[in-house]
């Protein structure tokens, strides 16, 4: 639900008016490019870096769904291979792509999100009217993408072995930084921020001619040239127009003022176009100094947050950068905030975990501690690493226990490499810090308890797991006396370094981000508290890196916020025979929740926030949801058991605990027979028919003939298939299906992928024409053999 909650978001990205502005006003800054070309010029110049662009994706999936079909819940395989060509397009001229996809909604966006919402409530109704009406799908003007699109698509691109990144932020953001950091050829997508941020070139996915790579690139120095400022202005210019961080409204006065007293002021532009002309002219005539934007602060009616202007021209600061706006502590401040919140996803990145795995072990570990702790100590925190040691005493910072205990769990088949090699440099790189002997004395404590911490805690784990940690100890012969060291305790035998770890000293990797989360209880019982640093868990630490990775739904931001978001479907509000899916999921949704939350552990569950599009539902607030925990014979199993675990037993938890979710426990042995997508779907099947009474035989034989005969058709022979027309009620029912398999999706990444995700996906399980095809048969009274296409062995299964 996380990233289908933009999947109305269009064009009006970024800073209002702006991309229109730049195609009106300054022609000569949306200039044409040849992508293929600027692929070899970047080979020429940098031979060892193949060429990379950056795509926001949520800007890009209305262009991509270019199926014909569009209301009837979606042209899935057709979708496929519509994404398989515009990879391939790239591929063929050796430029490699990057997808990234909004993972959450922001709050200070939500108000935002909640008006949009609310506007396409009333196209969607619209929609539905013309459909009952016409008996047929309306024109583009009144098109709506197909429910859950951009969070199929971003599994799709991933199935067809793309790298995709799911934000912990708004993507635009994570996009620039990538773009930066590893020299992409630039970015694609469509949103004006990118002209604003100091990054690679901006292209245009509206203007792309994918047959021959041709588009547009918008120039930032043509535009600033029209203007009259630098690039360096731009992030003033942007929020003195207002964006994200700093309100139109309270620009009103200011935009006034800037109007009567511009010279460039022309009748012939509309007032959006004149108030771009005449802040840029107001601003180029100040200093470029905090000075200047303290004194707009003071000027501007800002409330009584007086930072806003300073917070808005620091959020458009990458990694690296600074402002003559604002002052270097305050930017060093706005890098660490971003690093804490953001996943910048390098492909060096140290704390990706899901990325180790396909690493050399031992590469693995040098990179965790060394860098640990030479980077986190001295690059980001601007300290010594003896403050550093101070700051993780006290807890400002996550410890080195809470690192080596969490990576190495997370890592599992890499774990002793791992653990030894945190302990064996440790011990060195505390021995080599300069400082106060209060201050080693600390640091050496830090170290002795990691050891302890890592005695008591996690050789027990390895140990119940067949590791024989012995084995791998080596005699130590340097063991300092409490007279020498202040130590308590003689020092514990250290386990010795591979030789092979020496050489990776000098790795150096992409900008860190700080391994900080927010801890899924609050203050007070039932709370999520946002922001609130807490130690990282295991079970936290591999959701965040699942997230991340495009590997699981929902389950991340549940654990870290006690959040999730849905928008709007394709649902005739008027149809009060089937309830609205928000509603229909729900019990589900509150099973996963128990399984998330281990509420059946005592004690108080937290209440998760649900902001989802119901009919009735008028968004003032988020439902408050109770956790409910499932039905599972010898009780829920927990999070350590269901993702880390292993064996035929664990792998039968997985599948009951699934099954559980939606109530068929009971039903195992006969789903486990039938091929996964086809339990899949049967499981999905058979929870609506107990949630939604209205539900008929013929729409059971409907979906049930859907699912035996979309086995053997391909995307041509789908696009091919032609309806005389549409029926509305079938509409709706493709919709919900569809929000089904994203509760399927949930309940999956839950309970340790007792499924692989292709096989709960759409173009696996669902087509929207052959769906109306087969409703439309069933309820005129089509016999079984005609809705099977006469199929003798798909008859068989049907009757089984």
């Amino acid at each position: 639900f996380l990233s289908d909650c933009c999947e109305f978001w269009t064009s009006a990205m970024g800073v209002r008016g702006l991309q229109g502005f730049v195609a009106r006003v300054c022609p000569d800054a949306c200039q044409t490019v040849d992508l293929r070309e600027v692929a070899e010029k970047h080979r020429v110049d940098h031979p060892d870096s193949p060429p990379v662009i950056v795509v926001d994706a949520m800007s890009c999936v209305r262009r991509w769904y270019t199926a014909e079909c569009w209301v009837c819940g979606g042209q899935w395989r057709e979708y496929l291979a519509i994404l398989e060509d515009f990879i391939n397009a790239f591929m063929a001229a050796g430029i490699k792509l990057v997808f990234y996809f909004d993972g959450v909604v922001e709050e200070k966006k939500r108000d935002e999100w909640i008006k949009r919402r609310v506007k396409n409530t009333e196209e969607i109704t619209r929609l539905f009217q013309f459909i009952k009406t016409h008996r047929k799908q309306p024109g583009k003007e009144m098109f709506v993408l197909p429910s859950a699109l951009p969070t199929f698509t971003r599994y799709a691109l991933k199935s067809l072995g793309q790298k995709t990144v799911c934000t912990l932020q708004e993507a635009d953001f994570e996009v620039a930084a990538y773009g930066l950091q590893h020299n992409c050829i630039g970015i694609l997508g469509q949103d004006s921020d990118y002209l604003i941020y100091n990054t690679c070139p901006y292209f245009s996915i509206e203007n792309l001619r994918l047959d021959r790579l041709v588009t547009v690139m918008y120039s930032r120095e043509v535009l600033c040239r029209v203007l009259g400022i630098s690039l360096t202005h731009l992030p003033l210019f942007a929020c003195l127009l207002g964006n994200d961080v700093v309100p139109e409204s309270m620009l009103e006065g200011f935009w006034h003022k800037c109007l009567t007293t511009s010279p460039h002021r022309n009748s012939s532009y509309n007032r959006r176009t004149n108030i771009l002309l005449s802040v840029a002219n107001y601003i180029s005539k100040i200093p470029c100094s905090y000075s200047s934007l303290k004194h707009l602060e003071e000027i501007l009616p800002l409330g009584s947050d007086k930072t806003l202007l300073c917070r808005g021209v620091n959020s458009y600061l990458l990694p690296g950068q600074q402002s003559p706006w604002v002052p270097p502590s305050a930017t060093n401040c706005q890098m660490l905030s971003l690093q804490q919140q953001s996943a910048l996803c390098q492909d060096k990145e140290i704390f990706q975990v899901t990325c180790f795995l396909k690493l050399n072990h031992h590469f693995i570990a040098m990179t965790i501690v060394s860098l640990f702790l030479k980077c986190q100590a001295g690059q980001i925190m601007g300290s010594s690493s003896s403050s550093w040691a101070q700051k993780c005493i006290s807890h400002e910072f996550p410890c080195l226990y809470d690192l080596s205990i969490d990576l190495v769990l997370a890592l599992k088949v890499h774990r002793s490499a791992i653990i030894w090699s945190v302990i064996c440099l440790a011990v060195p790189c505390s021995r080599g810090i300069k400082g106060s002997s209060a201050k080693n004395a600390k640091l050496k404590l830090l170290v002795v308890e990691t050891w302890k911490l890592l005695q008591n805690h996690v050789i027990e784990l390895w140990n119940s797991g067949g590791w024989d940690l012995k084995d791998h100890l080596v005699p130590n012969p340097c063991r300092e006396t409490s007279a020498r060291s202040g130590y308590s305790e003689p020092h514990p035998t250290w386990p010795s370094i591979h030789p092979g770890m020496i050489q990776l000293l000098s790795y150096q990797p992409g900008p860190q981000r700080n391994v900080s989360a927010c801890s899924p209880y609050g203050t007070g019982p039932r709370e999520f508290v946002s922001g609130t640093p807490w130690k990282y868990s295991l079970h936290s630490a591999v959701a965040k890196e699942q997230h991340i990775q495009s590997e699981n739904y929902s389950v991340f931001n549940i654990l870290s916020h006690g959040v999730i978001d849905c928008s709007n479907s394709l649902e005739d509000d008027y149809d009060t025979e089937i309830p609205g899916q928000a509603l229909i999921y729900r019990p589900a949704r509150q099973h996963i929740y128990s399984i998330l939350l281990e509420s059946g552990k005592g004690g108080t569950c937290p209440l998760v926030k649900e902001w989802f599009v119901y009919f009735g539902n008028p968004l003032k607030q988020p439902d408050l949801i109770q956790p409910v925990q499932p039905s599972v014979t010898g009780g829920t199993p927990n999070l350590k058991t269901l993702w880390l675990a292993k064996g035929p037993d664990v792998e039968k938890q997985r599948y009951s605990t699934f099954l559980a979710c939606f109530y068929l426990q009971d039903e195992m042995e006969e789903l486990q027979a039938l091929e996964a997508p086809v339990a899949g779907f049967c499981c999905l099947l058979a929870y609506l028919m107990m949630r939604v009474s209205s539900l008929s035989l013929e729409d059971l034989n409907a979906f049930l003939a859907l699912i035996l005969c979309l086995k053997g058709k391909s995307a041509a022979q789908l696009t091919g298939l032609q309806l005389a027309q549409v029926d509305p009620r079938a509409v709706h029912l493709g919709a919900v299906l569809i929000r089904g398999l994203t509760t399927l999706l949930m309940a999956n990444s839950a309970c340790g992928f007792p499924f692989r995700m292709d096989d709960l996906m759409p173009w696996a399980l669902f087509d929207g024409k052959l769906f109306q095809e087969k409703y439309q048969k069933s309820h005129r009274g089509c016999s079984v053999e005609e809705l099977l296409e006469g199929n003798v062995s798909t008859q068989t299964s049907f009757s089984s």
